[in-house]
C-alpha cells in the first residue's frame, strides 16, 4: 500500500514538474517566429524570414533568415545563414532575384541574391542603415530610405567630448534616394542619388507606374509624436524635383500608387488630429488632384495593404474585435466587402505581392502558433506553407475562452480568459488581470505561447493561474467611438469595466478571490497604478513603464500630442484635471505589494514615472521591487531581458498567489 502510494506521489511530481517545463521562459526563448512573407510575382513562390534568439555569453539578439518555398508548401530552402541578421526580403519584378537587407558586413545594407544560385552581392556601402526599399516596375532601380550620417566635424567633437547639442536643431532625418542597378560611375560604384533634401523626414513610398516619380508621406521628424502629423509630396526621379501636394493640418500617410498609374491611395486623420479617432481610407486623382474617401471598415482604423491588379479595389486590413479582417473597398466609394469572413482564425501580416494577385499573410489562435499562408486575391482560400517549431506543436496549450460582461454603464465589454492547463470545472484558481497597453491597443485571439513580449501566459496557466485580458473601453478593434470613450476619464470607467471583468470570472465559479493579481505594460501599467490606489482586492501588482504623473509625462516623453488628445488640454490650461486621473497623487492609499519594471531608454514613457512610483511606495514601506531594464526603448527586445522580465513575473506572482 505505501508503494503505490509512494509511486502515486511520484507520479503527480513528474506530471506536473515535465508540465512546468513546457513553457517555461527558458522553453519560450527555443521558440522561432515567422516575421515576414512575399509572395513571386507569378504567384509560384514565397519568401519568408524566421526569427530566433541568439544567446551567447557576449550576445543576446533575435536574427532573422531567409527562406523560400513553392505556393503549396513544398521544397523549403534556407537561402541565408550565419549569425548576422538577413531580413526584409522582396522580388524583382521579374522574379529573377531576391532583395533583402543584412547587417553581415557591420552596417545594414542592401544585397541582390539569384534563383539561379551563387553568392548575395551587396549593392549598398551605407554610413548608417537602409531602412525602407521598394524595387522599380521595370526592375532597374531600388528606392530606399536611409538615415543622416554624423557629419566629419560631429564625429571630431564625439572623439573630443565636446559633443555638446541644442536639443530638435540639427535633426537626423531619414531622406529618399535611387540606386540604378545597372549604372555605374567610373569608380565601378552603382549610380545613388538623394531626391529628398529638404528639411523633413521620408516615412513610406511608392513608385509610379512609369517609375518616373515617387510618392511618399513626410513628417517633421523623426520622432514618433511627427508621424501622426504627415504630408505627402511627389517626387521626380530624374531631375531629383519634390513637390507637395497635400499638407493639411491634419495627417496624410502611407500612399500607394495605383498599378494603372491614375491615382494613389493614402490613409487620412482630419484636424486636428485625434489619436483614438477614426482614419479614412482616400483615394486621390493625378489628373485633376480630386479626392475620395472609400468606404470605412467598421473599426475606422484600417491600414493599407495594396490595390487590386485591375486598379478598381483597395485591400486594407482592420481589427475586428478579437480578430482581424481583411476587406477589399471599391476605389469609386461604393463598397466594402469582408475577404476573409468568417474565418475564426487571427490572421496578421497581410502583404501584396508586385504583381497584385496574392496575399501572404499568418493565421494563428489562441491554442495554435503562428503559420504562413498564401491566398490568390480573387478568393479567399488559404494554403499552409510552413510548420515552424514542428516540435512544440504536440505540447499542451491552456483553453482560451471568449467572455463577455457589463461593464461601467451598461456597455458591453469582452475579455479573453486563459484558464490554467488542465483546469477542471468548477474548481477556483488564482486569477490575474492583465491591462494592455494604449490605451487604444487590444487583447487578440494571437497563441499564448511566444518567444516575445512581457507576460508568459502559457506558464502562468502550468502553474496554476488563470489570465483575464479584457478589452475595456478605450481599446481598438470595437469602433471609433468605442475607442474614444474613455476621452479625459482615464481610470474612470475603464475602471469599473474592469473591476466589473474581475467580478465577473468570480461569479463564473473560476477565480478564488482572495488570490488575485494585476498587471500591465504602458497604459497597463498607468492602469495598474491607478488600482492599487483605489482598491486593495489585488494581492500583488507587476507594473510595466506605467505613467504615473499625466503632466510629467505629457512634458518628457515622445508624443506631446498624445494626452492633449485625450484631455482636449495642455498641462498648463488645466493642471487639476490631470491630478486628478495621475496614479502618483493616490499612492497614499497603496498597500498591495509591487514590482515595477521600466526600461532605461524609454523615451515613450520615461523612467521617471517608475522612480517616483518606486520612491514614493520604498519610502511608504510598502513592498516594492524596481526591476531596471539597460538599453531598452518602451519594452524588451533583447531575448535575454525579456526572459527575465517573464521569469522575474512568475517569481513574484508566485510569491503571492500561489495555487
Amino acid at each position: 500500500m505505501k508503494s503505490k502510494l509512494l509511486l502515486a506521489v511520484i507520479f503527480f511530481i513528474t506530471a506536473h514538474t515535465n508540465a512546468q517545463t513546457n513553457w517555461s521562459p527558458e522553453q519560450c526563448m527555443k521558440l522561432k517566429n515567422i516575421s515576414s512573407t512575399i509572395v513571386s510575382p507569378d504567384g509560384s513562390k514565397v519568401l519568408y524570414t524566421v526569427r530566433e534568439a541568439i544567446m551567447t555569453d557576449d550576445r543576446s539578439e533575435y536574427i532573422n533568415n531567409v527562406w523560400i518555398c513553392n505556393a503549396d508548401g513544398s521544397n523549403h530552402i534556407q537561402l541565408t545563414k550565419g549569425d548576422k541578421n538577413s531580413s526584409n526580403p522582396a522580388w524583382s519584378p521579374d522574379g529573377k532575384w531576391i532583395s533583402f537587407t543584412s547587417n553581415r558586413d557591420g552596417k545594414t545594407n542592401l544585397y541582390l541574391l539569384s534563383l539561379n544560385g551563387g553568392e548575395a552581392e551587396r549593392v549598398t556601402d551605407v554610413k548608417t542603415g537602409v531602412g525602407t526599399y521598394r524595387w522599380s516596375n521595370n526592375g532597374h532601380m531600388i528606392a530606399f530610405t536611409m538615415s543622416d550620417a554624423a557629419s566629419d566635424k560631429e564625429e571630431k567633437n564625439k572623439k573630443s567630448k565636446n559633443d555638446w547639442y541644442y536639443m530638435d536643431e540639427e535633426i537626423k532625418q531619414n531622406r529618399l534616394y535611387v540606386l540604378w542597378l545597372h549604372q555605374k560611375d567610373t569608380s565601378g560604384k552603382r549610380i545613388q542619388k538623394q531626391l529628398t533634401k529638404e528639411n523633413y523626414n521620408v516615412n513610406s513610398f511608392s513608385w509610379s507606374k512609369d517609375d518616373a516619380q515617387i510618392v511618399f508621406s513626410h513628417g517633421k521628424s523623426p520622432e514618433a509624436n511627427d508621424g501622426n502629423y504627415q504630408d505627402i509630396s511627389i517626387a521626380d526621379v530624374n531631375n531629383a524635383t519634390v513637390k507637395t501636394i497635400l499638407n493639411t493640418a491634419g495627417n496624410e500617410s502611407n500612399p500607394i500608387f495605383s498599378p494603372d498609374g491614375s491615382s494613389f491611395v493614402f490613409q487620412f486623420s482630419p484636424a486636428p488630429v485625434d489619436w483614438p479617432g477614426p482614419t479614412s481610407v482616400v483615394v486621390y486623382t493625378m489628373s485633376d488632384g480630386k479626392t475620395k474617401q472609400l468606404k470605412s471598415t467598421s473599426n475606422e482604423s484600417a491600414g493599407i495593404v495594396g490595390w487590386t491588379a485591375d486598379s478598381k479595389h483597395v485591400i486594407v486590413q482592420d481589427g475586428n474585435k478579437t480578430l482581424s479582417t481583411v476587406y477589399v473597398l471599391s476605389a469609386d466609394g461604393n463598397s466594402i466587402n469582408e475577404w476573409n469572413k468568417n474565418e475564426t482564425s487571427f490572421l496578421t501580416s497581410a502583404t501584396i505581392n508586385s504583381s497584385n494577385t496574392h496575399l501572404s499573410f499568418q493565421l494563428q489562435s489562441s491554442s495554435q502558433f503562428p503559420q504562413a499562408y498564401v491566398s490568390s486575391i480573387s478568393n479567399y482560400a488559404p494554403v499552409k506553407l510552413t510548420t515552424v517549431n514542428a516540435e512544440a506543436l504536440n505540447k499542451p496549450l491552456p483553453k482560451t475562452e471568449l467572455i463577455k460582461w457589463k461593464g461601467a454603464d451598461g456597455r458591453e465589454i469582452e475579455g479573453l480568459l486563459t484558464y490554467p492547463l488542465n483546469y477542471k470545472a468548477g474548481t477556483k484558481v488564482p486569477l490575474i488581470l492583465n491591462v494592455h497597453g494604449g490605451p487604444a491597443g487590444v487583447f487578440t485571439q494571437n497563441c499564448v505561447a511566444a518567444n516575445a513580449g512581457t507576460y508568459p501566459i502559457a506558464a502562468f496557466a502550468e502553474m496554476g493561474i488563470a489570465v483575464l485580458r479584457p478589452n475595456p473601453r478605450g481599446s481598438t478593434g470595437y469602433g471609433a467611438a468605442f475607442r474614444m470613450a474613455n476621452r479625459a476619464d482615464w481610470g474612470g470607467k475603464d475602471y469599473i469595466d474592469l473591476m466589473n471583468g474581475v467580478d465577473f470570472v468570480i461569479k463564473m465559479g473560476v477565480a478564488d478571490e482572495n488570490k488575485t493579481g494585476i498587471m500591465g505594460w504602458s497604459y497597463g501599467g498607468f492602469m495598474s497604478s491607478w488600482v492599487v490606489g483605489h482598491t486593495n482586492r489585488f494581492k500583488a501588482a507587476s507594473i510595466g513603464a506605467p505613467v504615473v504623473d499625466l503632466a510629467h509625462q505629457n512634458l518628457t516623453d515622445d508624443i506631446e500630442g498624445f494626452l492633449p488628445s485625450y484631455f482636449k488640454i495642455q498641462p498648463w490650461e488645466n493642471w487639476s484635471l490631470l491630478d486628478a486621473h495621475s496614479p502618483l497623487r493616490f499612492v497614499q492609499n497603496v498597500s498591495t505589494p509591487v514590482m515595477l519594471q521600466h526600461c532605461e531608454g524609454d523615451l515613450r514613457v520615461p523612467i521617471s514615472n517608475g522612480i517616483m512610483f518606486y520612491n514614493a511606495l520604498r519610502r511608504r514601506n510598502v513592498p516594492v521591487r524596481f526591476l531596471v531594464l539597460p538599453r531598452q526603448a518602451h519594452g524588451p527586445v533583447e531575448p535575454r531581458i525579456t526572459m527575465k522580465v517573464m521569469q522575474a513575473n512568475l517569481e513574484w506572482f508566485g510569491n503571492y498567489i500561489k495555487p
